[in-house]
């Protein structure tokens, strides 16, 4: 939401608003969400920060009571101090508040891991999140800009438009190169396209929201794309966006995650009771050995050569018509009606429970489909939450979600991202039967030329791919288990895992990859 041409107009729209303000407090009202608080004699409003790597959004908003208890507040140091001014980095996404004192709030605005520092003298003295590795650090930095001469050799439509303008928002590169057809252009050609667009979006930008939910700021006479909504100003779109529109990607999200458990569960149990319903011809089955018993009962005086296999007798149950019964060669003829007898009995206690367990599924189909009608009927991120945990005693009930020793049983370690289930190998028997249980649907990751851990994104058998930060998160993952563990960036492979394939005769954990994409990420155990 905050790309840098973005910010430029947020920057300067927020100077007035902000500037003298005091600062009052700060804490967190959700997970990765900072809200500070900041008055004059006049006003009061707050600034909000998301730091979730496909949410992040720096805005204001009109102030409201917060929740104060049962929370945590941040850089307390900075109350009651003044705002001096507020400036964005050059070509970077960086804001910083100066305060009084010297002290600074910089905001990071890109990365894996978004982030807001308190700056003293230079130096970091606390961060919203983590602090492992980051106190006493110098602060942030911007990148230093690049040279936008031609290369020496031709480059994508893509590469271009990045090469000349690193920060344009990549979520709109692709609409550009298709709307212009720059695949089958010249660099030259792309450039001059690419110039008319920033040009545009520095001096004449239009704040729109598209129907995919993301800001644009493309006039609308140069990429004609469909909105949802139009804004007077940048801070008013970046508002939108962050409540309406991510939040139904939050719940897309979840939905995606649950829906295919669900159907799972409910098709499983369908084909259970199918099989169930058949189970009234374990009493044919029944009658047939009792019939075989009865029969070999009549005949239990006579004697058979050792190793007989079959006997031949007189069908007094269907008019004396022959009949062949099968014989156990170690037993002898009354053992065997016996063993028949017993048979009969096993297939009729079998029925028995399969009519009890049939009673029991269908009581818990008809709830689960109950369950799932109110889950079809969910549109809002608190109607999920709400019907999460109304249903997630009888979810474990019926299945549907995992239990705790389904987990600790498996040979290697599971967690989630953000909603998807993650599994990590342990070693390198531990990352053959994870990549052999792995769907072919799957998500498959690697730390890329260096030894370490296979990782899993499950998909429960959907073809399409996670959303971006959830497949950074895990790539950052795989790249921590692994030998560029202590590399500041690493490259991760990614690909389905049906791509994967196991050379005969290879070494244990070892693989061979059809097909791949690569993202260069830091290595983090977790978030």
């Amino acid at each position: 939401m905050n790309n840098f041409y973005a910010l430029i107009y947020l920057t300067e729209e927020l100077k007035p608003k902000f500037l003298g303000r005091e600062f009052e407090f700060s804490y967190s009202p959700h997970k990765d969400v900072w809200e500070g608080y900041f008055s004059s004699e006049n006003q009061s409003d707050r600034l909000i920060f998301s730091s979730n790597p496909s949410e992040t959004a720096f805005f204001s908003d009109k102030y409201r009571g917060a929740k104060k208890a049962n929370v945590t507040e941040f850089f307390e140091r900075l109350k009651n101090q003044k705002i001096l001014t507020l400036n964005l980095a050059d070509g970077d996404r960086i804001l910083t508040i100066h305060f009084e004192n010297d002290l600074k709030l910089i905001f990071q605005l890109f990365g894996n891991k978004p982030n807001v520092f308190l700056i003293d003298d230079g130096i970091i003295v606390e961060s919203f999140k983590g602090s492992d590795g980051i106190l006493g650090q110098p602060e942030p930095k911007p990148r230093p800009p690049k040279k936008k001469t031609f290369p020496d050799k031709e480059l994508s439509a893509k590469r271009t438009i990045l090469h000349f303008y690193p920060a344009f928002p990549r979520h709109l590169v692709q609409p550009v190169i298709d709307h212009y057809d720059l695949d089958n252009k010249e660099m030259n050609e792309v450039k001059s396209v690419a110039d008319e667009i920033v040009d545009a979006m520095l001096n004449r930008a239009e704040f729109r929201i598209l129907k995919d939910g993301n800001l644009c700021l493309i006039p609308n006479d140069l990429l004609p794309i469909e909105n949802i909504e139009t804004f007077d100003n940048v801070n008013d779109a970046i508002r939108f966006a962050y409540y309406k529109t991510s939040r139904e990607r939050r719940l897309s999200s979840r939905i995606q995650t649950f829906k295919p458990k669900l159907e799972e569960t409910l098709k499983r149990n369908e084909s259970t009771i199918e099989q169930l319903e058949d189970a009234e011809k374990g009493f044919e089955r029944a009658e047939k050995y009792e019939e075989f018993g009865h029969l070999l009962m009549s005949h239990a005086h006579e004697k058979v050569d050792e190793g007989t296999e079959f006997i031949t007798v007189q069908n007094f149950y269907d008019d004396n018509e022959p009949v062949e019964i099968p014989l156990k060669p170690n037993l002898n003829i009354a053992e065997n009606a016996q063993r028949y007898y017993d048979k009969s009995a096993k297939a009729i206690r079998s029925v028995e429970e399969s009519k009890n367990r049939l009673k029991k599924l269908k009581q818990e189909t008809k709830k689960l489909k109950s369950i799932i009608r109110s889950f079809n009927e969910i549109e809002k991120i608190y109607e999920f939450d709400d019907w999460y945990k109304e249903n997630e005693e009888e979810l474990k009930k019926l299945g549907v979600l995992s239990k705790a020793k389904q987990v600790t049983s498996l040979p290697y370690k599971r967690t989630t991202v953000d909603g998807y289930e993650v599994w990590i190998g342990k070693n390198a028997k531990s990352n053959d039967r994870l990549t052999t249980d792995a769907h072919k649907e799957d998500i498959w990751l690697h730390a890329r030329g260096v030894g370490g851990s296979h990782v899993v994104i499950r998909m429960n058998n959907q073809k399409e791919m996670p959303p971006k930060h959830v497949i950074l998160k895990a790539a950052s993952i795989a790249a921590w288990h692994s030998k560029a563990k202590g590399s500041k960036l690493a490259p991760v492979i990614v690909t389905k895992r049906k791509y994967v394939t196991k050379p005969k005769g290879s070494a244990t954990g070892a693989v061979r990859v059809q097909r791949e994409d690569v993202e260069m990420v830091k290595p983090q155990k977790d978030f």
